[in-house]
């Protein structure tokens, strides 16, 4: 089964996880009177097109608002998640929401983003380079959202 994980916010990434084939795509995004949005259209593309093989599922981080952040900050976040959501179903794609408590803990890791970084890089070697830098910890969390739901017997 083809799965493709998705990290949600303006820093996430798609991740496409085919057997032991992963491949990665930075989140889709656009300046709109000065503020970085998600580019809807461009995510239906890249999830359509952009990677070597449609996805059989999609699973998508259930994301909340982060505790301490402003009211604004909240609101722009959700709207980020929702519109990833709408996109990916207005495609016709399966979709499983998975929380990150759950799929952090079922495999081992803190919510440490450079723990994930890491983890990322030893699952899949070859591809480490995709994960050396301290702001790909949205590429690391869309490869470890696909092999979370692969490994929970889903793929």
């Amino acid at each position: 089964m083809t799965i493709l994980g998705i990290d949600p916010g303006l820093s996430g990434a798609l991740a496409l996880l085919d057997g032991d084939e992963l491949h990665v795509l930075d989140m889709p995004v656009a300046e709109v009177r000065g503020k970085r949005v998600i580019d809807a259209a461009r995510l239906a593309q890249l999830v359509q097109r952009g990677f070597p093989y449609m996805p059989n599922h999609v699973v998508l981080e259930h994301v909340q608002g982060v505790q301490g952040s402003g009211a604004t900050s909240a609101f722009n976040f959700g709207r980020g998640f929702g519109l990833v959501e709408g996109v990916i179903s207005a495609l016709g794609f399966p979709l499983t929401l998975v929380r990150p408590q759950s799929w952090t803990k079922s495999i081992g890791v803190s919510r440490d983003k450079g723990e994930h970084r890491l983890v990322a890089s030893r699952l899949w070697p070859k591809h480490a380079d995709l994960f050396a830098r301290v702001k790909d910890d949205g590429r690391a969390d869309a490869a470890l959202l696909a092999h979370y739901y692969a490994r929970a017997g889903n793929g």
